[in-house]
């Protein structure tokens, strides 16, 4: 299973105690060019959480789970050490009692951090103030406890947001993002600033250093089993005005491409960069990303790539795109979606997950057109049947499920149910 059957071997190795039970193992049903059939709704339903699976888990499937800064907020904001510490212990142990072997914690949501930086300052989103330190390091203590319970656990950053113009009037200058933010000259080259949020600009060598430093920072003081990043590159559909003056110095300079394809491969290089920094920290870390599902809106919105990524070396270990759509959705239906991903990943080295709206069941679709807008509320197996079709799907090496709190914490009725389908399908 390419890099993640390297990291399994390091965790099994390391874990004082394994509360995973793992999949049966055996080929993958061969799909062939076209998709297996979702399990039939009716039939599901009648299963209940003895619903059974119509195609069989790769032995070392990653069955992940993204917890992001809104989930461990509450868990951090006034605790002490030993609060957080037991509160983590509850949250990675329902993760791994319900078959999931993979946490993906978000640990830098906006030019921040949940840990000691050199680089970004401590979150509000931790500590309640910017810039103010908690006693202790959370990071360290969630790669402690996950290990514990043989889970892998990725540090997920956020390469390019930043905090609000508000936000960084209580960052200390010993950082850079508040450094560049001080000078006009330096503003104008490393960063946007839109609707009072700052980003970072990947233009920027500058930037695209500090961004591979931070990665560095991680995963060479960490015992982390990788980095990943999500769907938030430039800003959706940033005015060409605000990199203007970067790119006319670019075709002054000889090059020749559009505004558009130039930004592009300012993201690529960022991309790049941070993979290289995972590799030269740690050869068997990984480095992923979880793009937008639709992937023509990442390219024509985000100007990223990612076509490019999942076709060449040197860029991904595996992709995760968010197909967050029901089987009924109008435009993007998730068989039609999870298809084009499965013949987009054509490069050996990169592996395929996929990422899951858990959050949407009991919910109305309000963008799925009319067939699909109220399926999330008349069906209790659709991230069962999801699965059960990624697992037919030869390239596709797991699935990623958004995200901790809106799952196991105060879920509705009908999230009750949905999630007694599909964990029936990961224990």
């Amino acid at each position: 299973m390419k890099r993640f059957g390297l990291i399994w071997k390091r965790i099994v190795a390391t874990a004082l105690a394994t509360l995973i039970t793992m999949s049966a193992g055996g080929a993958v049903s061969a799909s062939g060019s076209e998709l297996p059939q979702p399990l039939d709704v009716t039939t599901l339903n009648q299963m209940g959480t003895a619903a059974a699976t119509t195609n069989e888990a790769k032995a070392d499937e990653v069955r992940a789970i993204w917890i992001s800064f809104l989930d461990l907020s509450p868990l951090m904001k006034g605790k002490n050490e030993s609060q957080f510490t037991a509160s983590i212990q509850q949250m990675f142990k329902t993760c791994a009692d319900n078959g999931l072997n993979r946490v993906i914690v978000q640990v830098r949501p906006y030019g921040d951090s949940f840990y000691p930086s050199d680089y970004f300052p401590w979150s509000d989103y931790a500590s309640g103030t910017m810039g103010t330190a908690l006693s202790y390091d959370p990071l360290k203590i969630m790669v402690n406890e996950a290990h514990k319970l043989g889970l892998a656990i990725e540090a997920w950053v956020n390469p390019m947001r930043a905090m609000t113009t508000t936000q960084i009037a209580q960052v200390s200058d010993q950082y850079p993002i508040r450094r560049w933010y001080n000078s006009a000259e330096k503003t104008a080259q490393n960063l946007f600033i839109v609707s009072g949020r700052i980003y970072l600009n990947p233009a920027s060598k500058e930037v695209r250093d500090l961004i591979a430093a931070g990665v560095t920072e991680i995963v060479s003081k960490y015992d982390v089993d990788g980095i990943h990043i999500d769907d938030y590159f430039y800003p959706s559909g940033l005015d060409f005005s605000y990199d203007a003056s970067q790119y006319a110095a670019y075709t002054a300079a000889g090059g020749t491409l559009s505004q558009a394809d130039w930004r592009r491969e300012n993201t690529s290089a960022m991309v790049k960069q941070m993979y290289h920094a995972v590799k030269a920290a740690d050869s068997s870390a990984v480095f992923g990303v979880s793009p937008r599902g639709v992937n023509q809106q990442t390219y024509d919105l985000l100007y990223a790539d990612v076509e490019k990524w999942v076709q060449n070396p040197g860029y991904l270990d595996y992709v995760a795109p968010q197909i967050y759509y029901g089987f009924q959705n109008a435009s993007a239906g998730y068989e039609k979606i999870l298809k084009q991903w499965e013949d987009m990943v054509t490069c050996p080295d990169v592996s395929l997950l996929v990422g899951l709206a858990a959050y949407k069941s009991g919910t109305v679709d309000q963008y799925a057109g009319e067939a699909g807008k109220n399926e999330w509320l008349n069906s209790t197996d659709i991230i069962a049947r999801q699965i059960d079709m990624a697992r037919g799907v030869d390239s596709c090496d797991g699935i990623i499920l958004f995200r901790y709190e809106q799952i196991f914490g105060s879920p509705n009725a009908s999230m009750e149910k949905e999630k007694k389908n599909f964990i029936a399908l990961l224990k």
